[in-house]
């Protein structure tokens, strides 16, 4: 019976277990992704956006009617985009623009590893793209740059690759400097730095770097990424010296690194970052026990495409290991790198890699196993009671995770797979499950729905932020949003007909008669008043 099942499970055509992750994507990534209020850079990207729409003025972002310099426009552009499809600026068209990007970049990683290895590789690396725990359990769920620049980045880095094996410089020139044009108005400088050790270690690696540096294709190359970013700033100068923008954008840059950080706070950072990104990884940074083989780097030598991955990722990787002020969304470029060059080092053929390989096996099976009894015991937990469908999730979640669990110790040869499908299911208990609760429990919570009663209830009269009161992100969004103008800034204290938002712990002087308040995601209030009539 049990070599029965077990030849089951092996037999299974791999292709079922491709639409298995498919279907199970789909209420993984999907349920609830509004239920969650935008956290505070989510706020950022879909006010620019909003105001850009009200103002008709698409060259500048701004908020709340200010000039914003940290980010170039092009997300918010495509925020435009996608909200004016959606015909709403919110939850859903901000985080499912994350989603489209996030298929794109798994797409892409499919598309490249086929080149080099057999479909099943190029599937699970795919899979475990989205299924890292940094992508899958927070960066999917946020309308954020981050996935998208970081697909600009990786297709940047495959170009590098696989157009010089086939002489096409002419075609990587243009294309490699138009993709780094658009991340550089996603983010700014980080595109050029990321451009800058990539074509040298690239062309290294090539050993092509004196006859190419200094090419006309080269030299071509840059000076098309300098029409497209500068006619951009061109007319960005009509409103704005681009001098300003630019010493902002470095100074975004530069705050990250060891130049506005202690010596103490760099070599914390220094010890500290691969832990750290280990955690975030999970559970593919197991993987990092590859590094410890004895024959490392001779098994990377032995495949083009990942000694390849291996330069660019240790190359470009350095400048996060010794910034201090990093987040781990600033790596997803990395991940099917790293997961490409751990993993083909654990599946050679000799004693060290079997038994490497048996033990981040043994990692999988035991968190797909933690998993199932994540779905068993839930219903002990008295506040996911409270959901009318817990019965459905328990049941058929159970029986999932056990199933999949299950073929993950009878098929190993396709354990990557298989862990995949494991890590979707538990992102559909986290979806049904926990982010209902989390919304509620968070300060962002109180400061959406604040802004929706004060729209509705304020909404005959025009708002204006007094003098320096700061609205926090998140609140600057849905007040602006629920009031459905831009709420701009004013110094004078006496104008009637309108409401004031006021910080009364910084204006305790400002005459007038509190109506009402917002509460911040800070858990501070932010008074909404009306001058006195007879003032």
């Amino acid at each position: 019976m049990m070599a029965d099942r077990q030849h089951y499970f092996e037999k299974t055509e791999s292709r079922w277990l491709i639409l298995s992750a498919l279907i199970l994507s789909i209420p993984a990534f999907i349920f609830n992704l509004d239920v969650v209020p935008f956290i505070g850079d989510e706020g950022i990207r879909s006010l620019v956006a909003l105001e850009m729409k009200w103002s008709g003025n698409f060259i500048v972002p701004t908020m709340n009617g200010e000039y914003y310099f940290n980010k170039p426009p092009l997300y918010n552009w495509i925020l435009l985009l996608t909200s004016e499809l959606f015909g709403d600026y919110g939850e859903w068209p901000s985080r499912l623009t994350t989603l489209f990007f996030l298929a794109i970049y798994a797409w892409t990683v499919f598309h490249f590893m086929r080149k080099s290895f057999d479909r099943l590789t190029a599937v699970s690396m795919a899979l475990m793209l989205i299924t890292s725990g940094r992508i899958l359990f927070w960066d999917s769920m946020l309308g954020l740059i981050d996935i998208c620049f970081s697909w600009l980045i990786f297709l940047n880095f495959m170009l590098w690759y696989y157009l010089p094996k086939k002489e096409k410089w002419s075609q990587l020139f243009l294309t490699s400097y138009i993709l780094i044009a658009a991340a550089f108005l996603l983010k700014g400088l980080p595109a050029v730095v990321f451009q800058g050790i990539t074509v040298i270690g690239a062309l290294w690696y090539h050993g092509a770097f004196r006859k190419k540096i200094f090419s006309a294709g080269h030299i071509g190359g840059g000076v098309l990424f300098i029409l497209i970013c500068g006619s951009y700033y061109a007319a960005y100068a009509r409103y704005v010296d681009p001098e300003i923008v630019f010493s902002v954008l470095l100074e975004q840059s530069l705050k990250r690194t060891g130049t506005h950080h202690t010596i103490w706070e760099t070599l914390l950072h220094l010890f500290t970052f691969p832990f750290e990104q280990f955690y975030h990884f999970l559970p593919w940074s197991v993987l990092i026990i590859g590094v410890f083989h004895p024959a490392f780097i001779r098994i990377i030598r032995t495949n083009d495409f990942v000694r390849y991955s291996f330069i660019i990722l240790v190359a470009n990787l350095v400048v996060y290991w010794t910034s201090v002020e990093v987040y781990p969304r600033y790596l997803l470029m990395f991940v099917p790198l790293f997961n490409l060059v751990l993993y083909y080092v654990l599946i050679q053929d000799n004693p060290f890699s079997k038994k490497i390989l048996r033990i981040f096996y043994l990692a999988l099976l035991t968190i797909a196993l933690l998993v199932t009894v994540v779905f068993i015991i839930f219903p002990l937990v008295e506040r996911s009671r409270q959901l009318s469908y817990w019965p459905i999730v328990w049941i058929i979640g159970s029986v999932t995770s056990g199933f999949i669990t299950y073929g993950l110790y009878r098929d190993k040869r396709r354990m990557l797979i298989w862990a995949a499908l494991s890590m979707l299911v538990l992102r559909i208990a986290m979806s049904a499950l926990v982010l209902p609760f989390r919304a509620e429990d968070l300060m962002t919570y109180n400061t959406r729905n604040d802004a929706v009663r004060l729209a509705s209830k304020y909404k005959d009269r025009d708002w204006y932020l007094y003098s320096d009161t700061y609205l926090h992100e998140v609140a600057r969004f849905y007040t602006s949003k629920y009031k459905g103008n831009i709420i701009r800034r004013t110094k004078d204290d006496n104008m009637q007909n309108v409401y004031y938002l006021v910080n009364k712990q910084w204006y305790p002087d400002f005459s007038g008669e509190v109506l009402d308040s917002i509460r911040l995601e800070t858990g501070d209030y932010i008074m909404i008043m009306q001058k006195d009539s007879n003032q």
